[in-house]
């Protein structure tokens, strides 16, 4: 049975993944309107997305509804700015 605090704690978790995963939001947008992400630093987003499969994995086995929808939401920002980062590296060196 549920204690009255594990609301608490879960709406902690909660707000922290909202506000970490949405931090990437910024980022992405500012890439999409610039048309480029050549300032981005690839490993930082590699590490990142890395790490966001680690913490999601986790949020699997531990059953915590929150770091896995956190997650999933980190993924597809960082993977997107990934993703253009992929993209402008690749158009750089055609060009």
């Amino acid at each position: 049975m549920a204690s009255p605090g594990d609301f608490w704690v879960e709406a902690i978790g909660v707000t922290a993944a909202c506000l970490t995963t949405l931090s990437f939001l910024p980022q992405a947008l500012r890439i999409w309107r610039h048309g480029s992400a050549r300032d981005v630093s690839l490993t930082m987003y590699l590490m990142m997305f890395a790490g966001q499969i680690l913490w999601l994995a986790y949020g699997v086995v531990i059953g915590s509804a929150s770091l896995i929808l956190a997650n999933i939401s980190a993924l597809m920002l960082v993977g997107s700015v990934l993703l253009l980062k992929l993209r402008d590296r690749k158009a750089l060196r055609a060009g």
